[in-house]
């Protein structure tokens, strides 16, 4: 994303991978995730035609620990299409910890044991013609994220 030309790109927030499943899943009932509990684990994920960066992403983040994400779904609708997804194959998926406020309540999400490297959102604004209402609204994100750091 920052490879972008013409645009200015600020880190807005740093959000931690988690594991998602149906809460009758074997694993919802751990605190945490072991990251060797994940292999052979039948995933769902994002796919290309949307998500273009998902799976490299995800296989990049498990690659240092030895584990090859077994995907058995990728869904292009979103996230909302993943969820129905992960119920109906009593499934797993590994997103960001700001899918947790959108998830249905019958679905919990887990940290992982060692923590995986944290996901960057990224806001860029145009660096040759600027807009100011653009500009406005990165500021009204950036604030945002520090008024909720501090409280």
């Amino acid at each position: 994303m920052k490879g972008i030309p013409g645009f200015q790109w600020t880190e807005l927030r740093r959000l931690q991978p988690v594991l998602v499943m149906p809460e009758t899943h074997p694993l919802a009932k751990l605190r945490r995730i072991p990251l060797m509990r994940l292999r052979g684990l039948p995933l769902i994920g994002l796919a290309k035609g949307n998500y273009p960066e998902y799976v490299p992403h995800v296989r990049g983040m498990l690659k240092p620990f030895g584990v090859l994400p077994r995907f058995v779904s990728l869904v292009n609708d979103g996230v909302s299409t993943l969820f129905m997804a992960l119920e109906a194959h009593h499934a797993a998926a590994i997103l960001t910890e700001g899918s947790i406020s959108t998830m249905p309540r019958t679905l919990v999400a887990r940290p992982f044991a060692p923590m995986l490297p944290s996901a960057s959102v990224m806001i860029g604004l145009p660096a040759l013609r600027p807009n100011p209402h653009a500009e406005t609204f990165a500021r009204m994100l950036l604030e945002e994220v520090r008024r909720r750091k501090s409280s």
